[in-house]
């Protein structure tokens, strides 16, 4: 897998990830939803051992007040690149847990796997201040990814078009290339920004969904700074898409997607867009 979710997890690139996953239970699922990975935390507070966890149905081998059906659903949601909340328990436990799935991906547009981040709760005893320093964590989780908090569930189900992209033109003209033909096809969902200042300009007008930009962008504002301004003033996410030899690399904080490039790779990353952001 390449340096992706689950390896800034494990590495601890982001402070917010190494603390969820020293200090929380953690659950890695494969493309079927069957456990594959897990920590030592987990296997505390489930009373399981290892070999009871692994390769167990997620969604078969735990419960949920809504029932098994919505942590199903949860997963399939977050299988179709959608992160989203998650509570489950073991039936006839005291012990329950609150937290996130996350989708991973690798080389495609379809996540590989789902990466579960979830805080125990015991029953008559649970410490409110530490559910709410975990969800304090979570939110972050969920903001630097670009979704927003609750209503994530809805906004997926609810989407009827495609997200509106607004590219900031770099010094090496990389992102006229990429989207040449959709800049002529799709005028109204495509827009380019001849540089980093006019960006800030034509989002207020243009409203885009999400800001596709370079490491080296043309204008004043640099790559950070850009995105900085666009979360502030629009509450727009940016991802920086960047090109080495032949593979196409996209990152938003989060996710870490390289993808070669060919006549359809581009196909490919508006539609994981579409999916994370819109």
């Amino acid at each position: 897998m390449n340096a992706g979710l689950l390896a800034k997890i494990i590495l601890g690139d982001s402070p917010h990830l190494k603390g969820l996953a020293c200090f929380f239970n953690l659950l890695v699922l494969d493309g079927n939803g069957k456990i594959v990975g897990l920590n030592n935390n987990i296997i505390k507070n489930t009373f399981k051992s290892e070999a009871q966890l692994i390769n167990q149905s997620f969604a078969k081998f735990f419960d949920s007040e809504e029932g098994k059906a919505n942590l199903q659903y949860s997963i399939n949601l977050a299988f179709k690149g959608q992160p989203c909340s998650v509570q489950f328990h073991l039936f006839d436990s005291k012990v329950s847990f609150k937290g996130v799935i996350l989708p991973v991906y690798d080389n495609g547009q379809i996540p590989d796997s789902l990466i579960i981040i979830a805080k125990e709760e015991y029953a008559n005893f649970i410490d409110s201040t530490e559910v709410e320093d975990f969800w304090l964590l979570a939110s972050k989780m969920i903001e630097e990814a670009g979704i927003s908090h609750s209503d994530s569930v809805n906004k997926y189900r609810s989407k009827v078009q495609k997200a509106k992209i607004l590219i900031v033109e770099d010094q090496n003209s990389l992102m006229v290339k990429l989207f040449k033909r959709l800049l002529i096809s799709k005028k109204g969902e495509v827009l380019i920004a001849p540089n980093s200042d006019l960006a800030l300009l034509l989002a207020k007008d243009f409203q885009p969904n999400v800001v596709i930009s370079d490491y080296n962008p043309i204008g004043n504002l640099d790559a950070k700074e850009l995105a900085i301004a666009m979360k502030r003033d629009f509450d727009v996410n940016t991802i920086f898409l960047s090109q080495s030899g032949n593979e196409l690399r996209f990152e938003d904080g989060w996710l870490d997607v390289h993808v070669k490039k060919n006549s359809d790779s581009i196909s490919k990353i508006l539609e994981l867009i579409n999916q994370l952001y819109w």
